[in-house]
């Protein structure tokens, strides 16, 4: 049975059908060995999929793309990208360190790796090479730095595995703030090495302390959104799907005031929002209905006694988890991988003492930096289609990050305190 139904999906990815399209063909392995064949199959897999998309929970996903999208074409992106700038000043590697201090401030709004690069990329590749910083070194640090954005709060891949796992969104939340921010720390390091040893730097900046501030000051629209979502989250005034309507609510009202947004491009948000959003809730209905057969004819259960049979010591497999959901994030996109393996593993990682938020935390960190990897590594080919230069180029330019990356991941991974410390300031 598990050699019919995961064969016909590997085998439908290598056809080029889409991922959703291929889930929802590996449903109909299953007819031999359900009940009622082909009619109960097409039935179940209907109503698995109306129910998915019947959640109040869910309803975050499409307003945090929405807000998302909305910051993209209301320049917020470039006020974060500024300040970012003026702080870091002439100091080597300055304008690396700027990127990934963007992408962090851009990820607590966007939640999407790939929006993350292409907004904060636009901006700031160009910048980066026209003084002096190699293309593969800047397209390789902001194609890392925007995995940021699918691990700091608030995360599209989180609100997917808590609607799944019926874990609190809320605190997924709060477990990935210090993890993201570790990420962003550890990247640091190798864009501060090399820029000192190839002579990389910034501009200098125009003033002293009080000019920062003032920077700080004019920056201080857009700092407050993220203050605002995950405030309100946190303290509990608002759930995260109410928070989501506040994001896009705040967009708006930001993107007009300020002149950076225009009904062409409120227009357009919406639009690529609702494409995004559409193929996200059918893609989690045939997820939904797949995990849900693997669980009638109890594959997880199966799959933990195999794994059990090799070995029972839990370092080996966190490290097996590890391997993966990072070898999954090259080859399939991160809600694919979430939506396919959390409903097999969590199982498996419940028995042998993990955590459920924790679990969450080092899986979306894991497919963060699946999304910087090739040969499917998204945000790589966003920042060499910015950038103008030959993919390879940008992966050479990757390494060091990727590599740094990988380091926080582990301790992510083997330090749950990491990320689960913070809640209990919230609890």
């Amino acid at each position: 049975m598990l050699t019919a139904v995961f064969g016909g999906m590997f085998l439908a990815l290598l056809l080029s059908i889409p991922i959703a399209a291929a889930i929802g063909f590996s449903c109909l392995a299953f007819i031999p060995w359900i009940p009622g064949g082909l009619d109960r199959v097409m039935f179940f897999v209907g109503q698995r999929m109306v129910v998915t998309a019947d959640s109040f929970t869910l309803l975050a996903l499409p307003f945090f793309i929405l807000a998302g999208t909305l910051m993209s074409h209301g320049g917020i992106a470039r006020k974060l990208t500024d300040l970012a700038e003026a702080v870091a000043g002439d100091f080597p590697g300055g304008l690396g360190i700027a990127a990934i201090v963007a992408c962090m401030f851009f990820g607590a709004v966007s939640g999407s790796g790939p929006a993350t690069v292409a907004a904060i990329g636009t901006i700031i590749l160009p910048a980066m090479i026209s003084r002096g910083y190699g293309v593969g070194f800047s397209g390789g640090l902001v194609a890392c730095a925007g995995g940021i954005g699918v691990l700091i709060p608030p995360s599209v891949p989180m609100i997917v595995y808590g609607v799944n796992s019926g874990v609190s969104i809320t605190d997924l939340f709060i477990a990935g703030l210090f993890p993201g921010i570790l990420v962003g720390l550890f990247l640091m390091i190798p864009a501060v090495y090399i820029s000192r040893k190839k002579g990389y730097a910034g501009l200098p900046r125009e003033g002293g302390t009080g000019w920062v501030l003032k920077r700080v000051w004019q920056a201080k629209s857009a700092l407050l959104m993220p203050l605002i979502i995950l405030g309100g989250i946190y303290s509990g005034v608002f759930t995260p799907t109410e928070a989501g309507i506040v994001a896009v609510a705040y967009a708006i009202v930001l993107g007009f005031a300020t002149g950076g947004l225009t009904m062409k491009g409120l227009c357009s948000a919406m639009v690529e929002a609702a494409v995004i959003t559409g193929s996200c809730i059918f893609l989690m209905g045939t997820a939904s209905a797949f995990a849900k057969l693997l669980h009638m004819k109890d594959v997880p259960n199966l799959i933990s006694n195999l794994i059990f049979s090799l070995t029972t010591n839990k370092f080996l497999i966190l490290l097996m988890f590890n391997a993966v959901f990072l070898v999954g994030g090259m080859f399939i996109d991160t809600l694919s991988n979430i939506l396919i393996f959390c409903p097999i593993f969590l199982p498996l990682a419940l028995k042998i003492g993990v955590d459920p938020i924790h679990f969450g935390t080092f899986v979306v960190a894991n497919l963060a930096l699946g999304m910087a990897t090739p040969p499917m590594g998204v945000d790589l080919f966003v920042a060499s289609n910015i950038c103008k230069t030959p993919f390879e180029k940008v992966l050479r330019g990757s390494i060091p990050f990727m590599v740094w990356n990988l380091a926080a991941v582990l301790m992510i991974t083997y330090i749950p305190m990491l990320s689960l410390w913070p809640l209990q300031f919230f609890r």
